[in-house]
């Protein structure tokens, strides 16, 4: 993912450049910006697909094919009003390259986990899973960890801008229910 990333933030940076250098309109830039963020979106999704395909393989010895996942909610028209909104807090005064990099950084990560976590509802290998932390968690992804507690496989794993946990698949006899 980390790739993957820096060669999207490369790819979006430089198309602000061009715009900045006049080669291209704004309508342009969005659409191009966009459509790099979306692509990257295609390729966290497959690689979180695959990645759960291998992490089954490793832990029951049987092969899964990936289930072509795709979350709701990563399409063109939002992740263009996305940039605009970055062009007009640009336009307020906003720093702009570290803003579009974090988006670009963002929209494939949360793509990433809302696709495992689809796989992981979808999987019939699949009881529940823990939740990974990253290496410097904050303190709501230490809340959402609960001690390391297994959560039913329906239950999405909630995420915010920005986070790199992941799930931790298990297969257990039972999984406690989670109360609403």
């Amino acid at each position: 993912m980390s790739k993957l990333r820096d060669t999207t933030n490369v790819q979006v940076l430089e198309a602000w450049r061009v715009y900045g250098l006049g080669r291209i309109t704004k309508p342009q830039f969005v659409q191009l910006a966009a459509a790099l963020i979306l692509q990257a979106n295609g390729k966290a999704v497959a690689l979180a697909d695959l990645s759960l395909s291998a992490e089954l393989y490793r832990l029951t010895g049987e092969t899964f094919a990936p289930l072509g996942v795709l979350p709701r909610g990563y399409d063109q028209p939002r992740l263009q009003r996305g940039v605009e909104t970055l062009l007009v807090d640009f336009e307020a005064g906003e720093d702009i390259d570290a803003r579009l990099t974090r988006f670009a950084s963002n929209a494939p990560l949360g793509a990433a986990t809302d696709a495992y976590s689809e796989g992981v509802k979808q999987s019939t290998a699949v009881e529940g899973y823990v939740r990974q932390m990253d290496s410097d968690p904050c303190q709501l992804c230490r809340y959402w960890w609960r001690e390391g507690r297994i959560w039913p496989k329906d239950h999405r794993m909630p995420h915010h801008k920005g986070c790199a946990c992941t799930h931790r698949v298990v297969t257990v006899d039972k999984v406690k229910a989670v109360a609403r």
